[in-house]
């Protein structure tokens, strides 16, 4: 089945629309009475890194290449892997305290499954971080292309997953609040659309992406 031909500035705009998601989602938790500050800092890098990362997408989208030397490539090469392991070292101790009956409430297969899907997500995302740089500055890359754009089509199904299971509630867990679930599910749902418009852009092999012109 061939995929939905989708021009690469519509994917930039869906990409920006990503952005702007997180940036709301990231202003609702600062608004909130009990802001949780390990989200909250998770949120704020990942709206400014994700701004970052669009910019630069944009780049390539038009046709264009980011050179190595670019500083706006070097920042986020230096930053986006502290975000990263910041959320790896949380997942890290969530799991820690699963393993050590911390939640014995709760379902315990609801648990793990949450644990093994936030931990993909973690990991597909480190991964789609380092295949997009290196394709941003090698647009004629035809293979990265398509690893990428696998990446991204894993990444979209991780995102509607973890989405699903930060709006409902898990067994034995107190669950959402609706303006939880409002907040997190849009942002989610935009997330997804994000990641599979660009996904088709470069899937459908528009001339002007990875032109390198």
């Amino acid at each position: 089945m061939k995929p939905p031909k989708i021009s690469p500035q519509a994917a930039l705009a869906g990409l920006w629309l990503r952005a702007a998601s997180i940036a709301a989602l990231a202003i609702y938790l600062l608004l909130r009475r009990d802001p949780n500050p390990v989200t909250l800092i998770d949120v704020v890098a990942s709206t400014a890194l994700s701004a970052l990362w669009t910019l630069l997408m944009g780049e390539y989208l038009r046709g264009g290449q980011v050179l190595l030397s670019d500083p706006r490539r070097e920042w986020l090469t230096r930053l986006y892997p502290w975000l990263i392991a910041y959320e790896g070292a949380i997942w890290l101790l969530y799991s820690f305290d699963v393993l050590l009956g911390g939640l014995p409430e709760a379902d315990p297969i609801a648990l793990i499954v949450l644990a093994l899907v936030w931990g993909a997500s973690i990991l597909v995302s480190f991964l789609m971080f380092t295949q997009s740089v290196r394709l941003m500055s090698h647009p004629e890359d035809t293979t990265g292309r398509v690893q990428f754009a696998e990446l991204l089509n894993w990444a979209a199904a991780l995102t509607a997953a973890s989405t699903v299971m930060n709006v409902v509630k898990l067994g034995g867990t107190p669950g959402p609040t609706v303006g939880d679930q409002w907040a997190f599910g849009l942002q989610g749902v935009v997330e997804v659309a994000a990641l599979l418009l660009l996904r088709w852009a470069l899937r459908g092999g528009e001339a002007a992406v990875g032109s390198g012109e």
